[in-house]
């Protein structure tokens, strides 16, 4: 009895420790990134709605790491709306690093977020497959949604890309950080732009632009 309880619990250690061994995140797909501009592409949380002209977050992150980051951010896009922007206006610029901020808008219309997730892994592929490093950054104070931050996480797991989890965690509930109820200021985008830049930093290298 005695020594198949110890075999069980050995058996019970093999089983978590490989758990743990395949739940570690995986290789950042396309870093080091190729030479290109870095380019920050979503809606009005990238546009810097909310905060004065050239205080947005790609303004502060582009002071952050010492290298330009030119601005796609649409207010108001969904993450639909977003994907028709592609290849015209993102992949046109042949960036090296491609940040993502979606989803937002998607959560506030009630959209079927299934639908906007795969449409959001699509969108991911497309610019993996382009050759740019992407780089995910998830929501999770927008609205009190339950599993928002988890179909983040999953999305970069899946897709193996930089991930940078609950963007607007500590800053939303503060309203020394905010210009409204869905908007940071000026210094709520500088924290967004903090967080950005400590997980992008390991990947510049000897990034270049062209």
């Amino acid at each position: 009895m005695k020594r198949r309880a110890v075999i069980l619990l050995a058996i019970a250690g093999v089983v978590l420790a490989g758990g743990w061994w395949f739940a570690r995140p995986g290789r950042v797909r396309n870093s080091p990134p190729p030479p290109g501009p870095i380019v920050a592409f979503g809606d009005s949380l990238t546009a810097g709605t909310g905060a004065p002209r050239g205080t947005s977050y790609p303004d502060e992150l582009a002071r952050l790491i010492g290298r330009p980051v030119l601005n796609l951010g649409v207010p108001g896009e969904t993450i639909a709306d977003a994907a028709r922007r592609v290849d015209d206006q993102l992949l046109a610029l042949r960036p090296g690093i491609v940040i993502v901020l979606l989803g937002g808008n998607d959560v506030l219309r009630r959209q079927n977020l299934d639908e906007s997730f795969d449409e959001l892994e699509r969108l991911v592929r497309r610019v993996q497959e382009a050759g740019a490093m992407v780089v995910v950054v998830g929501l999770r104070g927008v609205t009190p949604v339950g599993g928002l931050g988890a179909r983040y996480r999953r999305l970069a797991r899946q897709t193996q890309a930089l991930y940078v989890p609950n963007i607007l965690g500590g800053v939303f509930s503060k309203r020394e950080l905010m210009a409204d109820g869905v908007h940071p200021n000026a210094a709520g985008y500088r924290v967004i732009a903090q967080r950005i830049a400590d997980a992008l930093r390991p990947h510049l290298g000897d990034f270049n632009e062209p």
